[in-house]
């Protein structure tokens, strides 16, 4: 369709046209010059005070040998401008109809806009303040990697991104993804799986990148001598043998160097039964690594460990090539002036090397002038949302070709969940399709919050963590109710859905009391005999009491042990974790019994159930 007429003087940059047609900021528009169909972008529209409206466009170009080229001839003064076809806008900016589809040209929603699924391999970014969707275009993203059967490992602090495995409600083509969802605090991340590293014969050059502060020549030589002691025992060792080693140095440099090693075992990353960082790595599916509610310095020391780790196993071969998406990554990759990062130099490494070895990152952030610059120019393809922070308009500027003083003055007034595609050719604006998974960003309300209420139960042998690195299955909380009846005959634990005793202890009198205090110290019964009044005959009728109360074992002098004597402790738990009690107090106890409410806890997967108390397998 005809818009108008080229007016005024003209360049090989940019013209300007009166419209006898209704005309958009943004829209693409053509003029035939010298045998060509010239692509060119509104730019902006006025309308004076006589009625007549103005446009003004940049020149993009037009498509020759599969390259878009700029016009090197002015466009004639008085050239019509009609409105660009689909085909010549395709054609021109180079987009392709296959690949990652991230949504459609925000002028025309007729065209669809791809991205070359190799170029993630080549590093991208993600860049937008707070509101403008920048987790969202980035679960778009990752949901198009998925279908590609890539696998993606997610660095995600605030716990958003393991919604990918679930449907989109608003969507009537909704799809779920496969997700694995990991994290160093499994107390507060329930669904995720232990990330637990091994600290099996650490080096020198491990703990001195792990603490964070420099350390002296005085620790650095107690801690060469400590590792070099246990090298020569020619057995392996961990973090514990290492202080231990270190506490046996005759140096007072070592007090400060225990410190900063019991600040590393306190973070709770270490484990004997250390995860795989394999399994991570799957083709078609992602791996969350969920850093809620961690401790920044414990989040950076695990993002550097597995950072460390899959780029070593990516460059021998031993894990398919994959995409590495940092969430939040100016904490990860600071630049100068913004604080270091343990995970810093490992992370400069893979941007500068990561793509001859198959493994990509994304950068995602709000700040970009607060990542490493290196880094961010490293990355071949840029999303960039709405950004209006005048230093992070200026690192975008530095870091990213395209980034024309027009281009940063749309950025700056880009509604939500429209970016501009840095990568192409030419910057293209483009409206982020609608996910097919449900959105984890939400901000979390009054309904969303799940209550807790605050229980007693037995005090757990073995935590949650722990049982789920040993099975490698995800483990669920379940709390059965109990009741504790005391009287002055017995002690009794009362299943509370059915009043079944589940066990029961008589109270010794005194005289038992006394026998068993001589048998705690070891005494055998002619001590015993000999230290109080009674005689053979009267401490065998008392340790046949003990006996018939569950108090001594059948065939020794040796307590038995009862569930009632574990340590009780009290958490808030999710209401959801807690059973309810089925019978009432009355039922089960006599006017002068006490009764208090207990509950035990039980570990449940999708084929077993496990006594953290006892630990064992039910």
């Amino acid at each position: 369709m005809q818009l108008g007429t080229i007016q005024g003087e003209v360049d090989t940059k940019s013209f300007t046209f009166r419209a006898t047609e209704e005309v958009k900021k943004f829209d693409f528009v053509s003029v035939k010059s010298n045998g060509k169909w010239i692509l060119s972008q509104v730019e902006e529209v006025t309308k004076e005070a006589s009625g007549e409206t103005y446009a003004e466009a940049s020149i993009i170009g037009y498509r020759d040998k599969g390259m878009t080229r700029a016009p090197r001839r002015v466009i004639e003064p008085d050239s019509i401008v009609y409105t660009a076809d689909q085909d010549l806008i395709s054609e021109t900016l180079g987009l392709k109809e296959d690949g990652l589809e991230v949504g459609n040209l925000e002028t025309d929603d007729e065209i669809d806009i791809f991205v070359d699924p190799q170029d993630f391999y080549k590093h991208f970014a993600v860049l937008a303040q707070t509101g403008a969707g920048k987790s969202y275009t980035v679960g778009v993203l990752i949901e198009e990697m998925l279908e590609q059967e890539f696998p993606v490992v997610v660095i995600d602090p605030h716990g958003e991104y393991s919604s990918l495995g679930s449907e989109n409600p608003d969507r009537d083509d909704s799809k779920s993804y496969e997700v694995t969802e990991y994290s160093p605090n499994t107390d507060i991340n329930k669904s995720a799986i232990p990330l637990k590293f091994s600290s099996r014969n650490f080096s020198k050059k491990d703990l001195k990148t792990l603490i964070p502060d420099s350390l002296t020549n005085s620790q650095m030589g107690v801690l060469y001598n400590a590792l070099k002691d246990l090298k020569d025992m020619d057995e392996e060792y961990n973090l514990e043998d290492i202080q231990e080693e270190v506490s046996k140095q005759d140096s007072t440099a070592k007090w400060n160097l225990l410190n900063y090693l019991e600040q590393l075992e306190e973070s709770d990353l270490f484990s004997d039964e250390a995860m795989d960082p394999r399994d991570l790595v799957e083709p078609g599916e992602a791996s969350i690594v969920n850093l809620k509610a961690v401790d920044p310095d414990a989040a950076e020391m695990a993002v550097y460990l597995l950072a460390k780790k899959l780029f070593n196993l990516r460059k021998r071969d031993q894990v398919p090539p994959f995409i590495m998406v940092f969430e939040e990554a100016h904490n990860y990759i600071p630049e100068k002036g913004f604080g270091q990062a343990v995970s810093n130099p490992i992370m400069r490494k893979i941007a500068s090397e990561g793509r001859k070895f198959g493994l990509g990152i994304g950068v995602i952030s709000q700040r970009p002038a607060r990542i490493d610059k290196n880094v961010l120019s490293q990355c071949n393809t840029q999303f960039v949302l709405k950004v209006t922070n005048p230093n992070d308009l200026k690192a975008l500027s530095k870091s990213f070709e395209g980034m024309t003083s027009e281009v940063e003055k749309m950025i700056k007034s880009l509604p939500p969940g429209v970016c501009f595609a840095l990568g192409n050719q030419y910057p293209v604006m483009t409206d982020v399709r609608q996910r097919k998974s449900r959105h984890g960003g939400e901000t979390e309300t009054a309904d969303s919050y799940e209550k807790k209420t605050e229980i007693t139960f037995f005090r757990p042998e073995v935590s949650v963590s722990d049982i789920e690195s040993r099975t490698g299955e995800k483990h669920e909380r379940t709390f059965y109710p109990l009741y504790i009846v005391e009287s002055d005959e017995s002690r009794r634990l009362v299943d509370g859905t059915d009043g079944s005793i589940k066990a029961e202890v008589g109270v010794p009198d005194e005289t038992e009391q006394e026998v068993l205090m001589k048998l705690d110290q070891g005494l055998r019964k002619p001590e015993i005999v000999e230290e109080t009044d009674l005689e053979i005959p009267d401490l065998n009728s008392v340790l046949e009491s003990l006996r018939s109360k569950n108090i001594l074992q059948e065939e020794s002098l040796e307590r038995r042990e009862s569930i009632l004597e574990v340590d009780k402790v009290s958490e808030n738990v999710p209401e959801s974790q807690v059973q309810g009690y089925e019978v009432g107090e009355s039922s089960i106890s006599g006017l002068e019994d006490s009764v208090s409410k207990v509950y035990y806890p039980y570990l449940r997967s999708d084929s077993s159930t496990h006594d953290p108390v006892l630990d064992q397998s039910l």
